[in-house]
């Protein structure tokens, strides 16, 4: 290409002086935040250092150098960026290629970030151009995060592939060529039992549990019931999170034509008609197939209220146990909780030690599940740094499971613009912090814990996409898409692989607004992409993990809301299970590549044969397709106009079948003595595959 891309970037290799370099522009007022350099060549040329000072705290507007052209050109096209990056001394050295609309809004971007090592390391991106008209600049910046230390900045090139054709919105992108993966399942190799706790969901009491309860029927909503069966529930947590620390279950039992009101939380307007209580929910869990999993109340209850809960539950002989599994509080260690139940590690955990003695006293059986979270990188959202080792060290002989609330992301607390991808990137790339969180807290029950760590579980007792909570957050309605049906399963696959997790409830089941995965449509209900994504893996899957390796490109995530960048990402994960005679398998793949199919070798690695294979594929033509769930509109409230993938988005539109299930056969062939199956997984997009006859 000619022209301006030819020129991109001006004196990338930092060879033409000045300061700032030549080409390389410097704003006056930002240009007291820091100094810099260009040093002797290293391995890629002279290197740019940028050295931040203290005036350089975070903020929209860092140390940075900065050239920009006009868009005309590169609308349409992939635009690759490589450097080197380091840094050191708490710096973080951050290049951004940004292309941006008219209104200043980013369109479309590509990021590459480096906190170590101190020597510049090579790194790519790519940014893929929207083919929009009101894209009108492209800029490329340097900046320098941090108040000491030093970024350095190496060999920076940009390259212009050729133009695509335009796609229409609802056509596959072929903008990119497929990318090659390898998933290596160890067939003999029984890795553990996969619990079917994992697949639960949360159901809240208030709004008569969301619309479960028809008051016009006095019965459970056929409808719900039915579209919950078919994710093939395990476990339903009740009441549901923060109402749960302010719920006096005493009000929810008897006639329902005698039942009192009670506000959602202490000092709230809104109540709840209690229709829906303990009995209901037992009910609702029988209808779907699962159990019942309650959490007693420690906001504004107490042990002996929580005692008679089991004493109630259990029935008057005492012999009808109908919940083995109670936890002990919500979020009280959350500043600021809702229902008022933020209290010290030390008290909770004496409560613990009361709750647990009391119930206990009523029946010996049941188990007890105690609440934690262990922060990490920007998941801060635990007020006492060290809850665990306190509740551990002083309740760890009483405690069964000890529950966590992970799997919370992106979390845009922020009102601003956003580019997709990136926000997507970092959903993405979420499970693998979540998978080291859990394994950090494992170890965690082994430290302060030790005499008590074979016992004691982990449960996961909310989790789901969650980009916004504020209507005025243009993210807000992003729970519903293709993208977050695509971190369900990967979550999911998380939780499988994890030794140490039983229990998960994800948050939460069904809701008119943006949080249930089961959404109000007209007069009934529809079914998200992350409920489609959750039952193709809870009816699918096999009971044996098996082992497996994959092999796959990687991608470095952006810092996006409460997710902090991560180098090495895999594109396409997956996992295997097998049937207990192990003569059939499932394989779930998952393709995070936002613009690239994925084919995927799957070789079983210890067979011989393999008969029929067919492929079930969740997908549909964009990050953000969903199946028609629409925000509903509520008197005085205003929600934000929602972000979209440029012209080719699909939030603004969606259609019961914009997200599908294709199923098709998959051929089988033998490679190196065992069976090998080749399957295109689309971007954005995940696949089932069950392979039956197998035999070694």
């Amino acid at each position: 290409m000619t022209g301006a891309a030819s020129a991109m970037p001006v004196n990338g290799d930092f060879t033409q002086g000045g300061n700032p370099p030549a080409g390389w522009s410097l704003e006056a007022d930002i240009a007291s935040k820091g100094a810099l350099a260009v040093m002797p060549p290293g391995a890629d040329g002279p290197v740019l250092e940028l050295r931040p000072n203290a005036r350089n705290t975070p903020g929209p507007r860092p140390f940075a150098l900065g050239q920009a052209w006009p868009a005309t050109g590169f609308r349409g096209r992939d635009v690759k960026v490589t450097a080197s990056l380091g840094a050191e001394g708490g710096a973080v050295a951050v290049l951004g290629l940004v292309a941006l609309r008219r209104d200043g809004r980013p369109a479309a971007s590509a990021i590459l970030r480096a906190s170590e090592p101190a020597a510049p390391t090579a790194l790519s991106d790519t940014l893929t151009m929207p083919d929009d008209p009101a894209i009108t600049q492209f800029i490329l910046f340097l900046a320098a995060e941090g108040t000491s230390g030093v970024a350095r900045f190496a060999g920076i090139q940009i390259t212009v592939a050729a133009a695509v054709a335009a796609t229409a919105p609802g056509q596959a992108s072929l903008r990119a060529p497929d990318i090659a993966a390898r998933l290596t399942v160890e067939t003999q190799q029984v890795v553990r039992r996969i619990p079917r706790g994992l697949f639960g969901a949360n159901i809240e009491v208030i709004r008569d549990a969301n619309g479960l309860w028809d008051r016009a029927r006095d019965g459970l909503d056929p409808q719900l019931v039915a579209l919950a069966r078919e994710l093939r529930l395990d476990s339903v947590r009740f009441p549901g999170g923060v109402w749960g620390d302010a719920y006096d279950w005493r009000l929810g039992v008897g006639p329902r034509t005698a039942r009192r009101a009670a506000p959602n939380v202490p000092g709230d307007r809104e109540t709840h008609a209690n229709l829906f209580g303990t009995q209901e929910a037992l009910d609702f869990a029988t209808a779907v197939g699962g159990q019942l999993f309650l959490s007693a109340n420690v906001g504004t209850g107490d042990a002996s209220l929580a005692a008679d809960w089991v004493r109630h539950v259990n029935g008057e002989d005492g012999r009808h146990r109908q919940v083995p599994l109670w936890e002990i509080g919500n979020e009280s260690y959350l500043a600021g909780d809702l229902a008022g139940a933020h209290m010290s590690a030390e008290r909770y955990a004496d409560r613990v030690l009361e709750y647990a003695a009391a119930m206990r006293a009523v029946d010996p059986d049941i188990r007890i599940v105690a609440i934690g979270l262990r922060n990490f990188g920007r998941y801060q959202l635990n007020a006492v740094n060290n809850w665990n080792e306190i509740v551990l060290r002083r309740a760890g002989h009483v405690i069964d499971m000890f529950a966590v609330h992970n799997g919370y992301s992106p979390l845009l607390t922020d009102t601003g613009a956003h580019d997709i991808e990136r926000v997507y990137a970092a959903l993405h790339a979420f499970p693998e912090q979540m998978a080291r969180n859990l394994r950090e807290t494992a170890e965690e029950i082994s430290r302060f814990a030790p005499a008590h760590a074979q016992r004691i579980r982990l449960a996961v007792t909310e989790w789901g996409p969650l980009f916004a909570v504020d209507p005025a957050n243009q993210w807000i309605d992003h729970s519903k898409t293709l993208g977050s049906a695509v971190f369900v399963a990967d979550v999911l696959r998380v939780l499988a692989q994890d030794p140490s997790t039983d229990v998960a409830h994800f948050f939460k089941l069904n809701e008119i607004s943006f949080v249930g995965w089961l959404r109000r449509h007209g007069s009934g209900w529809i079914t998200t992409p992350p409920a489609m994504a959750f039952g193709l893996v809870s009816q699918g899957m096999e009971p044996l993990l098996l082992g497996s390796h994959m092999d796959t490109p990687v991608y470095t995530s952006p810092t996006v809301g409460h997710v902090a960048g991560e180098r090495g990402v895999p594109y396409v994960t997956g996992m295997a299970s097998a049937t207990e005679s192990r003569d059939a398998a499932t394989v779930l793949l998952i393709n995070r590549h936002p613009h690239a199919a994925a084919v995927v070798e799957v070789a079983l690695a210890g067979l011989s044969v393999a008969g029929r294979a067919t492929a079930q594929v969740l997908t549909g033509p964009a990050l953000d397709a969903h199946t028609g769930a629409a925000l509903p509109v509520i008197p005085g409230l205003r929600w934000a106009a929602q972000a979209g993938s440029g012209p080719r988005g699909r939030l603004r539109e969606g259609a019961a079948d914009e997200v599908r299930i294709e199923t098709s056969e998959v051929a089988i062939e033998i490679a190196n003595g065992s069976p090998l199956a080749r399957v295109r997984v689309p971007a954005h997009s995940i696949a089932l595959l069950s392979v039956e006859q197998l035999r070694r």
